[in-house]
């Protein structure tokens, strides 16, 4: 019987036209209040019928107290409704399979709705698509536990199925197999006749070979060979990361000569070209360095990137003692060196800020010869303007500046267009160098593989240099197809593509540990397990072997992607249903986390729950402000008045265009965007005292202008 809990615990069953209305917008998301009042209501006239929906609602605030649904012409659960099949389903999707098999019944039984045509055929697409998924998790389950020798619990798995599927001879022998496998030989026997007399009944028609093979088995009590599964080999050390860096020596001279007079240096170049790796060798030949490194999903947060980036640095270097001048004014992006202080109290300056991560940046390099920032075509605006302001103020870098020099990279065609001619222009003034990477000839391939010192024929060594095309990245993850594909055998087709290999290696993944991918994947920037447990609501000892998986498989280490095109790899092997689950649990992990609402309006975004992302993007223009980072502000704004308006909230949407019209575009000085929005007020304006409530800001704005 379906029910509503009330916070107090009070559980109250739900008519059945009300729990219709809600199952339709749990598995919807939204709909239409036209559309809801037809498939309840299909035999009266529209009016009436949206009367008797609004009534119905009103019905059930009155009952528990507050509004179970939102919206005006389209509506959708509130916030504060939690669904619990939608809960399983969502955690069915992210790979935890176990919630979705023990669930017992169909939707909305035991209600029946032969009399409501319209809802009773969505209603049964509904209970299709829930039966299918049951089958295919309780199918997963039962392999899963038989795989591991845990017959008991694949037998509980196995039964569920056959109850699910009682006519399904795959079930039969499923649970037959298991039966005899934990010493029950008379069970499976009788199982045997039962999943006999069932197709007979059902279908009209005898077992299957299979079948008959496996109960001649039975009948003679002999053993079920079960073949073991073939070995994985150990990856060699060298191929994790060859021992030479080669075929960079005119572009280390480049930098050598850079270094000597202080210049910055930019790399440039295609993903898995080499630019993290001839970085890294160069600094650390130079001496003690730091790094400050983009990630995707910083883009979307002020401020986000230098956030993580200095926080981490600021706990791996107690030795670093900043004023207390510096710490009030840093406390804009962190906020734990001022905890006194809130962000919304602070007063933002500008100038102090940037006096501030001077005084910072001067401390960090301290004893240091060098800082690489990489992939910074991640790094959010307001983090790249404050790196830029340092670039030019202290370019030169010099000992008696106090300022390290400055290694760059980024992913060719991947920069901001005002970023790349900021860069470009430290590069005509003299102040910096631009290396465009290009692929490894073939020499420089062939000194890479025979480096690795492996068995590797000249017919391997030719495909190998041919396919990778110079890159290096893809040349080792080919290598490592070659080794765990053919040990010993003949030499298995490389894919075309990089993807294609590492989607080969994700492939043998065991299950956990490709959700855990799947899971650091969405959440994008640096993760731990202790969030991504959270996230996927998972044992933290249950996952710690599938991350020590992950790690020992190179695809994470230290918290983040091994290379950006193993992130990339993994996002595109999620289905659209999958990835928006995961990202619906991201976003309740991060709330409960207190994590920046930028980052959680992106996440419900992202889950296709746009609706449910206006607060967070409400809360994250108010933090923009605080950090007077305008713009950034507008768009937040601005998303989430087109989300309210497309879900028909007109009311809501007007309240924060207003809001951004007079504590946004005005104080940022965007007259262009400010008048656009004025007019959009006064189209929408649909009361004489919205209209007068228009003109009165206008001229209030002018007022001040004036």
């Amino acid at each position: 019987m379906p029910t509503v809990t009330h916070t107090d615990g009070t559980v109250i069953p739900l008519d059945r036209k009300t729990a219709g209305v809600l199952a339709v917008l749990a598995c919807t998301g939204r709909s239409s209040r036209s559309r809801l009042a037809g498939l309840l209501w299909p035999d009266s006239r529209e009016s009436l019928a949206r009367n008797s929906l609004v009534q119905l609602m009103r019905r059930w605030r009155r009952t528990v107290g507050e509004n179970l649904v939102e919206g005006g012409d389209t509506v959708s659960l509130t916030g504060a409704v939690s669904v619990d099949a939608t809960e399983v389903f969502d955690a069915y999707l992210a790979g935890q399979d176990e919630a979705l098999g023990a669930l017992q019944g169909a939707l909305l039984e035991p209600y029946a709705y032969s009399d409501l045509p319209e809802f009773d055929e969505w209603l049964r697409g509904e209970r299709d698509r829930w039966h299918e998924a049951r089958r295919g998790a309780l199918t997963r389950l039962c392999d899963r536990d038989t795989d591991r020798a845990a017959y008991n619990d694949a037998l509980g798995w196995a039964e569920r199925l056959l109850a699910l599927t009682p006519a399904s001879e795959e079930a039969f022998l499923r649970v037959m197999k298991l039966q005899y496998l934990l010493g029950d030989r008379d069970r499976a026997l009788a199982t045997y006749h039962r999943c006999e007399a069932a197709l007979r009944r059902e279908h009209h028609v005898a077992p299957l070979p299979a079948t008959l093979a496996l109960a001649r088995l039975v009948q003679e009590s002999r053993t079920i060979s079960r073949p073991a599964p073939p070995p994985i080999p150990a990856m060699p050390p060298a191929v994790r990361c060859p021992p030479v860096l080669v075929g960079r020596e005119r572009e280390w001279a480049l930098m050598n000569d850079a270094w000597s007079r202080g210049l910055s240096i930019v790399v440039s170049g295609e993903p898995g070209i080499g630019k993290t790796r001839l970085m890294r060798e160069f600094i650390a030949s130079k001496g003690a360095w730091f790094h400050l490194d983009g990630r995707p999903g910083d883009t979307t947060v002020p401020y986000g990137t230098y956030a993580r980036v200095w926080r981490a640095l600021l706990r791996a270097r107690p030795d670093i003692d900043l004023p207390g001048w510096a710490r009030e004014q840093l406390a804009l992006f962190l906020p734990e060196l001022s905890p006194a202080q809130t962000p919304d109290a602070a007063t933002p300056d500008q100038e102090g800020l940037a006096h501030a991560m001077d005084e910072l940046a001067l401390r960090a390099c301290q004893g240091m010869a060098g800082v690489v920032a990489d992939d910074i075509q991640y790094y959010d605006a307001a983090s790249m303007e404050l790196s830029s302001a340092i670039a030019v103020r202290y370019a030169p870098f010099t000992v008696q500046g106090g300022i390290v020099p400055l290694l760059t990279a980024h992913r060719k065609g991947e920069l901001p267009a005002y970023v790349e001619a900021s860069l470009r222009r430290l590069v005509a003034v003299g102040h910096g160098i631009w290396i465009d990477l290009q692929p490894l000839d073939d020499t420089a391939v062939t000194r890479v593989l025979a480096s690795l010192d492996l068995p590797l024929s000249g017919g391997d060594v030719a495909r190998l240099t041919r396919s990778s095309n110079g890159n290096p990245l893809f040349l080792l993850e080919a290598v490592k197809h070659l080794i765990e594909h053919a040990p010993g055998g003949p030499a298995p087709a490389l894919p075309e593509k990089v993807h294609g290999v590492i989607g080969e290696r994700l492939r043998r993944l065991s299950p956990k540990a490709l959700l855990l991918a799947q899971a650091a994947c969405v959440l994008q920037t640096d993760v731990d397990l202790d969030l991504v447990t959270t996230m996927l609501d998972a044992p933290l000892l249950d996952m710690l072997p599938a991350w020590q998986e992950l790690e020992g498989a190179q695809i994470l280490q230290q918290g983040r992607f091994s290379h950006d095109l193993v992130y990339e790899s993994v996002r595109a092997g999620m289905s659209k249903s999958v990835r928006q689950a995961l990202h619906r649990r991201a976003a309740r992990a991060l709330e409960r986390e207190g994590e920046e609402p930028a980052r959680i309006a992106r996440h419900w975004t992202e889950g296709g729950d746009a609706r449910r992302a206006v607060p967070a993007l409400q809360a994250a223009a108010r933090s923009a402000v605080a950090a007077q980072r305008y713009a950034e502000a507008a768009e937040a704004l601005e998303q989430a008045a087109a989300t309210l308006e497309a879900t028909g909230e007109p009311h809501q949407a007007f309240d924060i265009r207003r809001t951004l019209a007079a504590e946004v575009l005005w104080p940022g000085g965007a007259h262009a965007r400010l008048a656009a929005c004025l007019h959009r007020l006064a189209q929408t304006a649909r009361t004489p005292e919205l209209h007068a409530s228009v003109e009165r800001l206008k001229n209030e704005l002018t007022s001040t202008l004036a």
